[in-house]
């Protein structure tokens, strides 16, 4: 987990909003696993660069849930030009699938439709789903029928 200070933090994590990893209002850097931030950093800064695009961070570490999340190695947010919603959720998740990532989500029924990122182990394989309005994960075959996108 992160032990720096906030100097240090800005530093290595420039295009990252740090006020935004937050829990209940109250910062949670501290659990979060380094070399998620400085992937979740890489891939900030290069959305900037490349797509004029920033982050905006919904969830980082949470406690008493499944999966990458408790062990801070989880990111959830979106990306947008001028304000949220202006990037599809599936030019996000082609964006983002070029970043080692171990896990991506496609969430195209959030209020402003994002993705999950994690850094969960992986040997040759990314975990990789959307998600309905109902809270169900699919395969990213079932995108194309009922989307009509290429993933």
């Amino acid at each position: 987990m992160v032990k720096v200070t906030d100097t240090q933090m800005v530093k290595l994590w420039p295009h990252i909003r740090l006020d935004q990893i937050e829990r209940h209002g109250e910062p949670c850097i501290d659990k979060m696993d380094r070399g998620t931030l400085d992937l979740l950093n890489t891939m900030c800064r290069e959305a900037e660069w490349q797509k004029n695009w920033l982050f905006n961070i919904n969830s980082t570490w949470r406690e008493g849930s499944t999966g990458m999340h408790p062990e801070g190695k989880a990111v959830d947010g979106y990306f947008y030009k001028k304000m949220p919603g202006d990037v599809s959720v599936w030019e996000q998740y082609e964006f983002a699938r070029k970043y080692p990532w171990g896990g991506i989500g496609a969430y195209p029924f959030w209020i402003t439709p994002g993705i999950h990122c994690d850094s969960r182990p992986t040997i040759n394989r990314i975990a990789t789903w959307w998600r309905d309005a109902s809270e169900n994960d699919h395969s990213l075959a079932e995108a194309k029928q009922i989307f009509g996108v290429e993933v």
